[in-house]
This record gives structure tokens, sequence and C-alpha cells, in this order.
């Protein structure tokens, strides 16, 4: 499956250098999804239960969750899966507050 940089969020990447263990997670994330076919498969991958992949709700239920911390932190990496194909998915975001600092509407896409 192929990922999509947003702006935004390699701006959080940026921020998240501070935070070692979360960094080896997002990588471990980063090969569960590379190596997934599409995005109904990435979502039956027993492996991302481990970092409580989850769909957001109401107004954000396009989008999906990864909890970097494993047991229960605030930071998260927020996805989105392409519309158009189902093997594209954006990385738009990286939350370091449990999505309050998160607002779809300023994500910068790189276009």
């Amino acid at each position: 499956m192929n990922i999509i940089y947003t702006k935004s969020y390699l701006k959080g990447l940026k921020k998240l250098n501070k935070h070692s263990k979360e960094i080896d997670n997002l990588r471990k994330i980063i090969v569960f999804i590379t190596n997934a076919r599409d995005f109904n498969e990435l979502k039956y991958l027993p492996m991302v239960k481990i970092y409580n992949f989850e769909r957001l709700k109401y107004k954000y239920n396009d989008l999906y969750s990864f909890n970097l911390c494993k047991n229960g932190g605030k930071i998260r990496l927020i996805i989105k899966p392409n519309s158009d194909n189902e093997v594209e998915l954006y990385f738009l975001f990286i939350s370091f507050d449990h999505y309050t600092d998160f607002d779809l509407e300023r994500v910068i896409y790189d276009e």
C-alpha cells in the first residue's frame, strides 16, 4: 500500500523526534501499512490491534487512528484512506493531545 504524507503530518513528525518510543512504534506501523495489499487487509491485521487502530467518531468518521504510545498515551497518528483508491493512504496528522489539537480543515495537503 502507498502512503501519501501531508505537510501537516511532516510538521508533526518533527515534534515527534523528542519521543523515541513513539518514533519506533510509528516505524513499525509504517511497515504494517506498506506490507498490506489494501486498506481492507490492513484493518484486519492482528498487529494493528496492538496500536489501538480505530475509526474516529462523528464528523471525523472517515478517518482512523493509531495510538503511538501502545499503553494508553495521548499521541496518535491520524490517517485517511484515499477515497478513489484503496491502496493509497493519507498520513494526515500526528495529534499530541488525544485529538484536541486536530482540525481536519487545517490539514495541509502537499498539492
